[in-house]
Protein backbone atom coordinates (compact mmCIF):
# COMPACT_ATOMS: atom_id res chain seq x y z
CA UNK A 1 0.00 0.00 0.00
CA UNK A 2 1.17 3.32 -0.82
CA UNK A 3 1.99 6.06 1.75
CA UNK A 4 -0.61 9.00 1.98
CA UNK A 5 0.92 11.60 -0.53
CA UNK A 6 2.18 14.73 2.16
CA UNK A 7 1.58 18.88 1.56
CA UNK A 8 4.85 19.88 -0.55
CA UNK A 9 5.58 23.45 1.30
CA UNK A 10 8.00 25.92 -0.14
CA UNK A 11 9.31 27.86 3.06
CA UNK A 12 10.45 31.66 2.34
CA UNK A 13 12.03 33.36 5.43
CA UNK A 14 15.78 35.50 5.09
CA UNK A 15 16.00 34.38 8.86
CA UNK A 16 17.46 31.21 9.30
CA UNK A 17 16.26 30.77 13.18
CA UNK A 18 12.57 31.14 11.86
CA UNK A 19 13.21 29.13 8.73
CA UNK A 20 14.42 26.34 11.01
CA UNK A 21 11.71 26.67 13.92
CA UNK A 22 9.20 26.26 11.47
CA UNK A 23 10.45 22.90 8.94
CA UNK A 24 11.11 21.75 12.57
CA UNK A 25 7.21 21.78 13.39
CA UNK A 26 6.17 20.97 9.98
CA UNK A 27 8.76 18.18 9.50
CA UNK A 28 7.48 16.60 12.79
CA UNK A 29 4.03 16.07 11.28
CA UNK A 30 2.67 13.17 9.31
CA UNK A 31 1.21 15.45 6.24
CA UNK A 32 3.98 17.85 5.55
CA UNK A 33 7.14 17.98 4.03
CA UNK A 34 9.34 20.95 3.46
CA UNK A 35 10.70 20.54 -0.38
CA UNK A 36 12.77 23.32 -0.45
CA UNK A 37 13.72 26.31 1.29
CA UNK A 38 14.71 30.06 0.22
CA UNK A 39 16.04 33.36 1.87
CA UNK A 40 14.90 35.70 -0.82
CA UNK A 41 12.08 36.50 -3.37
CA UNK A 42 13.95 35.68 -6.51
CA UNK A 43 15.13 32.41 -4.94
CA UNK A 44 11.69 31.51 -3.99
CA UNK A 45 10.48 32.16 -7.98
CA UNK A 46 12.78 29.93 -9.25
CA UNK A 47 12.54 27.23 -6.63
CA UNK A 48 8.87 27.40 -7.08
CA UNK A 49 9.09 26.70 -11.05
CA UNK A 50 11.29 23.75 -10.12
CA UNK A 51 9.67 22.26 -7.29
CA UNK A 52 5.84 23.66 -8.08
CA UNK A 53 4.89 23.12 -4.15
CA UNK A 54 1.42 22.81 -3.05
CA UNK A 55 1.58 25.50 -0.44
CA UNK A 56 3.85 28.34 0.11
CA UNK A 57 4.74 30.05 2.93
CA UNK A 58 5.94 33.13 2.36
CA UNK A 59 7.64 36.07 4.58
CA UNK A 60 6.18 39.44 3.88
CA UNK A 61 9.61 41.05 4.12
CA UNK A 62 12.41 39.72 2.53
CA UNK A 63 15.95 41.63 1.37
CA UNK A 64 15.56 41.79 -2.14
CA UNK A 65 11.78 42.48 -2.94
CA UNK A 66 9.00 42.03 -0.67
CA UNK A 67 6.43 38.88 -0.31
CA UNK A 68 3.67 40.67 -1.76
CA UNK A 69 4.95 41.91 -5.30
CA UNK A 70 6.76 37.79 -5.01
CA UNK A 71 3.10 36.40 -4.80
CA UNK A 72 1.27 38.97 -6.98
CA UNK A 73 3.89 37.42 -9.74
CA UNK A 74 3.90 34.08 -8.44
CA UNK A 75 -0.08 34.18 -8.93
CA UNK A 76 0.28 35.54 -12.13
CA UNK A 77 2.43 33.22 -13.32
CA UNK A 78 0.95 30.29 -11.81
CA UNK A 79 -2.72 30.62 -11.32
CA UNK A 80 -3.33 27.59 -8.92
CA UNK A 81 -0.56 28.62 -6.37
CA UNK A 82 -1.40 28.75 -2.79
CA UNK A 83 0.40 30.99 -0.69
CA UNK A 84 0.26 31.69 2.93
CA UNK A 85 2.15 35.09 4.09
CA UNK A 86 3.65 35.12 7.40
CA UNK A 87 4.80 38.62 8.75
CA UNK A 88 5.16 40.62 12.17
CA UNK A 89 2.57 43.05 10.72
CA UNK A 90 -0.49 42.62 11.27
CA UNK A 91 -2.11 46.00 10.55
CA UNK A 92 -5.06 46.23 7.96
CA UNK A 93 -3.07 46.80 4.95
CA UNK A 94 -0.49 44.78 5.14
CA UNK A 95 -3.55 42.20 5.46
CA UNK A 96 -5.32 43.51 2.92
CA UNK A 97 -2.58 43.99 0.23
CA UNK A 98 -1.48 40.20 0.86
CA UNK A 99 -4.71 39.15 0.23
CA UNK A 100 -4.87 41.55 -3.18
CA UNK A 101 -1.48 39.73 -4.37
CA UNK A 102 -3.41 36.52 -4.43
CA UNK A 103 -2.56 35.13 -1.19
CA UNK A 104 -4.82 32.53 0.23
CA UNK A 105 -3.80 33.12 3.89
CA UNK A 106 -1.99 35.52 6.65
CA UNK A 107 -0.44 34.07 9.57
CA UNK A 108 1.56 36.34 12.23
CA UNK A 109 5.18 35.16 13.05
CA UNK A 110 3.71 35.26 16.45
CA UNK A 111 1.65 31.67 15.40
CA UNK A 112 1.44 28.12 17.62
CA UNK A 113 2.24 24.81 15.57
CA UNK A 114 -1.28 23.61 15.65
CA UNK A 115 -2.51 27.20 13.85
CA UNK A 116 0.34 26.89 11.40
CA UNK A 117 -0.55 23.23 10.79
CA UNK A 118 -4.39 23.96 10.18
CA UNK A 119 -3.84 27.07 8.07
CA UNK A 120 -1.56 24.74 6.01
CA UNK A 121 -4.04 22.05 5.51
CA UNK A 122 -7.19 24.04 4.89
CA UNK A 123 -5.03 26.22 2.19
CA UNK A 124 -3.50 23.07 0.61
CA UNK A 125 -7.19 21.66 0.26
CA UNK A 126 -8.16 24.63 -1.65
CA UNK A 127 -9.63 26.86 1.12
CA UNK A 128 -8.56 29.91 2.62
CA UNK A 129 -6.96 31.22 6.23
CA UNK A 130 -7.74 34.29 7.63
CA UNK A 131 -8.84 33.62 11.04
CA UNK A 132 -9.73 35.60 14.17
CA UNK A 133 -8.22 39.22 14.47
CA UNK A 134 -6.43 38.55 10.94
CA UNK A 135 -9.71 38.14 9.55
CA UNK A 136 -11.71 40.60 11.39
CA UNK A 137 -9.78 43.34 10.37
CA UNK A 138 -9.92 42.07 7.01
CA UNK A 139 -13.31 42.32 6.89
CA UNK A 140 -13.26 45.75 7.96
CA UNK A 141 -10.38 47.01 5.68
CA UNK A 142 -12.63 45.82 2.40
CA UNK A 143 -15.61 47.80 4.05
CA UNK A 144 -14.04 50.80 3.80
CA UNK A 145 -12.95 53.38 0.70
CA UNK A 146 -9.55 53.39 -0.16
CA UNK A 147 -7.28 56.76 -0.29
CA UNK A 148 -6.77 57.39 -3.91
CA UNK A 149 -2.20 57.63 -4.48
CA UNK A 150 -2.73 61.52 -4.41
CA UNK A 151 -4.46 60.99 -1.14
CA UNK A 152 -2.31 59.26 0.19
CA UNK A 153 0.71 61.38 -0.70
CA UNK A 154 -0.82 64.33 0.58
CA UNK A 155 -1.41 62.45 3.73
CA UNK A 156 2.18 61.21 4.44
CA UNK A 157 3.42 65.00 4.10
CA UNK A 158 1.03 66.22 6.55
CA UNK A 159 2.31 63.30 9.19
CA UNK A 160 5.77 65.15 7.88
CA UNK A 161 4.51 68.00 9.30
CA UNK A 162 4.49 70.02 6.22
CA UNK A 163 1.44 73.24 5.60
CA UNK A 164 -1.07 73.45 3.47
CA UNK A 165 1.01 76.00 1.22
CA UNK A 166 3.86 73.92 1.51
CA UNK A 167 2.05 70.38 0.32
CA UNK A 168 0.78 72.79 -2.71
CA UNK A 169 3.97 74.42 -3.70
CA UNK A 170 5.81 70.57 -3.45
CA UNK A 171 3.19 68.69 -5.41
CA UNK A 172 2.18 71.85 -7.81
CA UNK A 173 -1.25 71.82 -6.74
CA UNK A 174 -3.34 74.92 -5.99
CA UNK A 175 -3.75 75.08 -2.13
CA UNK A 176 -7.63 74.67 -2.47
CA UNK A 177 -7.00 71.66 -4.39
CA UNK A 178 -4.94 70.20 -1.52
CA UNK A 179 -7.90 71.33 1.11
CA UNK A 180 -10.55 68.87 -1.56
CA UNK A 181 -7.86 66.49 -0.91
CA UNK A 182 -7.89 66.73 2.76
CA UNK A 183 -11.45 66.94 3.25
CA UNK A 184 -11.98 63.75 1.43
CA UNK A 185 -9.34 62.15 3.64
CA UNK A 186 -10.68 63.12 7.27
CA UNK A 187 -14.48 61.87 5.11
CA UNK A 188 -12.74 58.66 4.16
CA UNK A 189 -11.48 58.03 7.68
CA UNK A 190 -13.82 59.66 8.84
CA UNK A 191 -11.90 61.27 11.29
CA UNK A 192 -12.39 65.24 12.52
CA UNK A 193 -8.65 66.63 11.68
CA UNK A 194 -5.57 65.89 10.17
CA UNK A 195 -3.78 64.87 13.45
CA UNK A 196 -5.91 62.43 13.45
CA UNK A 197 -6.10 61.08 10.04
CA UNK A 198 -2.00 60.50 10.72
CA UNK A 199 -1.99 58.27 13.91
CA UNK A 200 -5.32 56.42 12.50
CA UNK A 201 -3.46 55.97 9.60
CA UNK A 202 -0.05 54.36 11.26
CA UNK A 203 -2.13 52.58 13.40
CA UNK A 204 -4.04 50.62 10.27
CA UNK A 205 -0.49 50.47 8.39
CA UNK A 206 -1.53 53.14 5.62
CA UNK A 207 1.80 55.46 6.43
CA UNK A 208 4.94 54.21 8.57
CA UNK A 209 7.11 55.71 10.43
CA UNK A 210 10.67 55.30 8.75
Amino acid sequence: MNPPLKIRILLVDDHILVRVGISGWLKKADDTDVVAEADNATQALTLYAQHRPDVVLMDRQLPDFDGITATRQLCETYPDVRVIMLSMDETEEAIFAAEQAGASGYLPKSLSRAMLLTAVRAVAAGGRYFEGEIGARLTARKERTSLSPRELEVLRMVAQGQANKEIADTLRLSLPTVKNHLAHILQKLDVPDRTRAVTLAMERGLLRVD
